[in-house]
């Protein structure tokens, strides 16, 4: 069996890397949870759960990718989640890991905002992609890919109607002028 990383060093890089992201996220959740208080139950615990069925899928060779992609799957998964970061910095207090309207919500069209409007999914959509390409396995990719993908669209959808209704004319204006996500895939 070949092992998934060839020197220690990139052990190191990918179990750093994959430490930092889930500091990241887990301070920002604390931090909202905090802030906001309780609220309905979301999905995104168990869109967190695609990480380590990926990493499982790596160490087991399934699937297996070239090696040469373990580096660009890395500068992905950073390039990604540091997207997703810068995103949820603009929104400030709005980011949220529920759907919710704050009092005096104002739609932020700043950044990344305003060309799309849910610029923190492509950055995670993007990261799970790094992420699978690291782990050399393109069963990986697709599972979390589509782990990711199908949080994202469910998502999006409650997130607009939400907002719509509770924003109003502002929101509908907002979304007629930004692409929901990228042009190609919704």
């Amino acid at each position: 069996m070949t092992p998934l990383f060839e020197s220690f060093l990139e052990s190191v890089i990918f179990w750093g890397t994959l430490a930092l992201y889930y500091v990241a996220i887990l301070t920002w959740m604390a931090r909202t949870h905090a802030r906001q208080g309780k609220k309905k139950p979301d999905l995104l615990p168990l869109v967190m759960l695609a990480f380590p069925i990926g990493i499982a899928i790596g160490y087991a060779r399934i699937g297996v990718l070239p090696h040469w992609l373990f580096f660009p799957g890395e500068v992905a998964f950073v390039v990604g989640t540091g997207f997703t970061l810068w995103s949820y910095s603009i929104l400030g207090q709005y980011v949220s890991p529920y759907v919710l309207a704050l009092p005096e919500h104002k739609i932020i069209q700043a950044g990344p905002y305003r060309y799309i409007r849910h610029p923190g999914y492509l950055g995670q959509i993007v990261a799970h992609v790094g992420l699978g390409l690291a782990l050399q396995s393109w069963v990986a990719v697709v599972i979390m890919l589509a782990m990711m993908a199908g949080f994202a669209v469910y998502r999006i959808r409650n997130e607009e109607a939400f907002l719509g209704s509770e924003l109003g004319d502002s929101y509908l204006s907002y979304m007629q002028t930004t692409k929901r996500f990228v042009p190609f895939v919704f």
